[in-house]
């Protein structure tokens, strides 16, 4: 049942399981047709039988609501009122729109890149709410009626004034108050070579206002160097192809089965706590129901290979939760020096360019455990 199989029984075993992987894949590599046009013929399955259907997971889903975009990017919402972070696209796939995890498991499974959309400062007291707006004060009778002065200078004619002596209403028309010459071109006609504020209600003149910000919802002030920063974060989709995000789906729901099978509990993206007390998300976490040990399964799947940054990020959960066994699975290119790391540490690596012997070879390994635990399948 475990022995080794033929490669016309493995090839057979893998176009049964996943008849559509090598011709969608093909199909979105054509790069002379545009994506949307794809993406219509491929939903014309109705009337063009002969076209493959698009894969139903989710994975596959998102990657290729993604390809609409310009710039291959998955862009938050951010409620400033509410203080909640949401990522619309994901309810076109049955997500919740908040569930950032499923996002930054795509990131480690090598299908999108996870990059700082933007850093807010939110208050320290109410750090929920990302509304806040800056104010100027008079940094001698703290009032906020602060207007910013310009030193503009004709150069042409040399007259000097500050920018309330300029009239800049109109661009296209202004006249210098001086000499009385229409000002045609500012940026080149206008140097500005001073800037300062003033306070209408003190008269005071300074160089630098007092900067605050307000927190809007509650209707208070704090300094800039006492608030929060609130990190967001956009994916933009790797050079990547479909086949693979569907190997990787396929590959994680044939493991659980297999796991289940030889009487685990198996999970996917568990999160597992570890003897530091901190939790970890493991791709795939079993236990086994006689004998209480553990297996963590990690899948990588990144056109870019798989090298030691990779294994460092494995390394973290495996010693922390220290499971009986971990498996590294993955169908992508090893690096130089990954599997010296891998034995060094006891982490079982099984890569394969062909993910049917993947599942093989890690049937293989967990038959093999099971049975010398004393398991009968």
């Amino acid at each position: 049942m475990f022995g080794r199989k033929s490669n016309s029984d493995q090839k057979s075993k893998s176009d049964a399981k996943f008849p559509h992987i090598g011709s969608l894949a093909s199909i979105l590599k054509n790069e002379s047709v545009p994506v949307p046009n794809i993406l219509e013929s491929i939903l014309k399955v109705n009337s063009e039988p002969d076209l493959p259907k698009p894969s139903p997971s989710k994975s596959v889903n998102l990657i290729q609501e993604v390809q609409k975009f310009d710039d291959k990017t998955i862009k938050p919402f951010i409620d400033y009122a509410e203080g909640s972070i949401f990522y619309p696209v994901l309810s076109n796939i049955g997500e919740r729109q908040d569930n950032i995890s499923y996002l930054d498991d795509l990131v480690s499974d090598g299908i999108l890149a996870k990059h700082i959309y933007e850093k807010l400062i939110v208050c320290p007291i109410h750090p929920t709410i990302f509304s806040s707006s800056m104010r100027l004060y008079c940094p001698k009778c703290h009032s906020m009626n602060v207007e910013k002065l310009n030193l503009f200078e004709h150069k042409k004619c040399g007259y000097i004034a500050e920018s309330k002596n300029f009239n800049f209403s109109n661009i296209e028309h202004s006249i210098c108050p001086s000499c009385l010459k229409e000002i045609k071109n500012f940026e080149k006609e206008i140097r500005v070579p001073a800037m300062w504020y003033q306070c209408e209600d003190c008269i005071e003149k300074f160089d630098n206002a007092v900067i605050k910000l307000h927190c809007r919802k509650h209707d208070h002030d704090f300094d800039t160097n006492s608030g929060k920063f609130i990190t967001t974060f956009c994916y933009k989709l790797k050079n990547s192809d479909i086949s693979n995000i569907s190997d990787t789906t396929q590959i994680k729901d044939e493991l659980v089965k297999l796991l289940r099978g030889f009487n685990f509990t198996a999970e996917l993206n568990s999160l597992v706590k570890g003897k530091s007390g901190n939790t970890h998300e493991i791709p795939i976490f079993g236990k086994s129901k006689s004998t209480d040990d553990s297996i963590l399964i990690f899948i990588k799947n990144q056109s870019t290979g798989v090298d030691e940054s990779d294994m460092n990020s494995i390394l973290i959960p495996k010693l922390d939760i220290d499971p009986k066994n971990t498996l590294l699975v993955t169908v992508s290119d090893v690096k130089e020096g990954v599997e010296n790391m891998a034995k060094h540490y006891g982490i079982n690596l099984i890569y394969d360019p062909d993910f049917s012997k993947i599942i093989s070879r890690v049937e293989e390994f967990v038959s093999a455990w099971y049975v010398n635990n004393g398991g009968r399948k």
